[in-house]
């Protein structure tokens, strides 16, 4: 019988031991196809048809064959039944393929996939492949063999037991996405070829997905294994493969150690005693996560987000000598690069941009001024595996400079108050993603004490001195991955010491250029901030003593007007900094 381009209702009984060939083409059939004992249906559907309704094979043969169509039913061999299911192209079946009673039954998938279970009763069999890019969502149990090829996917939604189980670079995935709070074990009696399990656990109670291979397992897999923000509990918790015998070998996708809360783990394996293998997650292998590199970035980077803002009174407002101290506005704009070494407690690179305006006034006929400065700035911050931090400041704050002209002795003093809006972005170990935001305030002070010793033929040095102390409230956040952070009161005291050199050099018009190089000794004395990931304690420490070398000009371009530029560079136990410019112009009036 061939359908075309119609819609039937109703069963199709076949009985009597004959034999029915059912050919639907763009049509539907709303109803059943029984076969009885003795008898045969081939049933094909092709050209998107569709059956609503069961395949039941009684005591029958049965091929029943799906061409870019749909299936919503079950296929049921019973009593000695044998059954030929096959879906190519695209075709969809949404049901269950169940025998019973000494039955037979192969299921093959090309390009298609399959909602349901194949359930098989003791003393039947039951064969199921998998091929170009299928998927199988369902329970498999008790299936002779499974054969899973060319990125085919069979996704778990139970525990499941097979014969053998053959891959050619298949998944089988423990439900990982569709059921992440279940985990799943599969018992397999024989493993061989190439392919990947894709598993999860939930490591602070000790669930996880397992495999159990109870024969021989040869052959190449990998394990791709959900991360998690919650941390791992204790080292018998961590296995995830067993293996009877045989040289089978498992290892991590991409090489990248699993992301378990505050800690990465390594896979490592060791001989069961019995011919085989067990494979799990290394606890001695543990390094911080990405999530926890991030979050100890984050709150250690606020000290230096600070001080690239501030600088010295000479990269901030230039040469105040050229106009004697007077009144005035000025505008710099910055950028700032630093390496962090892992030894500070997490290595990353730091690059500040941003901008600072200020104006002030001299205070009547005295040699002081008085100021107001605010500006912005954003850090972005790299760390290992593609995870990054951004923190944007905000901030503003009053100044006084006092500038002596007969002994050059100069004293400037600083004080800013900063909005940070700190933003996490972590690439975990499975390439999925996880965020989370926070903001925090900040008060820090400067004072910078030096004075300006002209030499002969304009030449001048500039001996100084500075000390600055920043103080960063704590926070509790959470990632989106259930990571919890937990950081006290950051905090930085700077000490720096140093001196400039350089020569005033006349230009036609009236102006002055004054190239100059800096040499200081800096000092961080703050040594322990501590945060805490998942409850486990960390310290940032960026204390310790570094170099910092430094070069720039500044012009006087007219009476009112100046320019200056400034080039840095620094290196010490914890903290390098590769460069920083700084370019700035005021105007007095």
């Amino acid at each position: 019988m061939s359908v075309t381009g119609s819609d039937l209702e109703g069963n199709v009984q076949i009985n009597d031991n004959s034999t029915a060939n059912l050919t639907f083409d763009q049509a539907r059939l709303t109803g059943n196809v029984l076969a009885d004992s003795g008898s045969s249906a081939n049933v094909l559907l092709q050209n998107q048809s569709v059956l609503e309704g069961n395949v039941q094979l009684t005591g029958a043969s049965g091929d029943v064959a799906l061409d870019q169509s749909t299936m919503t039913g079950n296929v049921l061999a019973e009593s000695g039944a044998t059954a030929d299911v096959r879906l190519r192209n695209h075709a969809l079946l949404d049901g269950n393929v169940q025998l019973s009673g000494n039955s037979t039954a192969s299921l093959t998938l090309d390009q298609s996939r399959m909602t349901g279970d194949v359930l098989v009763e003791s003393g039947s069999t039951a064969n199921v492949t998998l091929n170009d890019q299928s998927q199988l969502i369902g329970r498999l149990n008790g299936v002779n063999g499974v054969t899973i090829n060319s990125q085919s996917t069979w996704t778990l939604t139970g525990n499941d037991s097979i014969g053998t189980l053959a891959m050619s670079g298949g998944t089988v995935d423990f439900g990982t996405g569709t059921t992440p709070g279940t985990f799943y074990q599969l018992n397999v009696g024989t493993l061989a070829g190439n392919g990947t399990f894709a598993m999860k656990g939930d490591f602070a109670n000790g669930d996880r997905d397992f495999l159990n291979v109870s024969g021989v397992a040869t052959g190449d897999f990998g394990l791709a294994i959900s991360a998690s923000g919650l941390d791992a509990t204790s080292p018998q918790q961590l296995q995830l493969v067993h293996t009877g015998a045989g040289d089978a070998r498992f290892s991590l996708v991409n090489g990248t150690p699993v992301d378990l809360g505050a800690f990465s783990y390594a896979l490592t394996s060791e001989s069961n005693g019995s011919g085989g293998t067990d494979w799990f997650l290394d606890p001695t292998t543990k390094t911080i996560s990405p999530g926890a590199s991030t979050v100890l970035a984050l709150f250690n980077t606020a000290p230096t987000v600070w001080y690239g803002e501030l600088s010295s009174l000479r990269s901030r407002m230039g040469e105040l000598r050229f106009n004697g101290g007077q009144s005035g506005a000025w505008a710099r704009s910055y950028g700032n690069k630093y390496n962090v070494a892992e030894a500070s407690g997490v290595g990353y690179q730091q690059t500040q941009q941003g901008f600072s305006l200020g104006a002030d006034a001299r205070l009547g006929e005295s040699q002081w001024l008085m100021g107001v400065l605010a500006g912005y700035s954003q850090s972005d911050l790299d760390l290992n595996r593609g995870t990054s931090g951004t923190v944007k400041s905000y901030y503003a704050g009053p100044y006084v400079t006092w500038l002596d002209a007969d002994t050059g002795y100069y004293f400037d003093g600083v004080l800013k108050f900063n909005r940070f809006r700190n933003e996490a972005k972590v690439s975990l170990s499975d390439g999925s993603r996880s965020k989370g935001d926070y903001d925090t305030m900040g008060v820090g002070a400067s004072a910078e004490f030096g004075r300006h010793i002209k030499l002969a033929d304009g030449y001048f040095v500039e001996p100084f001195t500075q000390l600055s102390a920043v103080v960063v409230q704590g926070r509790h956040y959470d990632l989106d991955n259930g990571m919890e952070a937990d950081g006290d009161r950051t905090r930085s005291l700077l000490g720096k010491l140093g001196t400039t050199a350089g020569r005033n050099i006349p230009l036609s018009g009236g102006g002055v250029a004054q190239p100059y190089v800096r040499a200081a000794w800096v000092h961080e004395f703050a040594k322990n901030n501590e945060v805490q990931v998942n409850d486990n304690v960390f310290n940032n420490d960026l204390s310790g003593s570094r170099g910092e070398l430094g070069a720039g000009v500044a012009v006087s371009l007219s009476e009112k007007w100046q320019a200056h530029a400034d080039f840095d560079y620094a290196n010490g136990e914890h903290i390098e900094q590769p460069f920083g410019v700084n370019i700035g112009v005021r105007y007095s009036w």
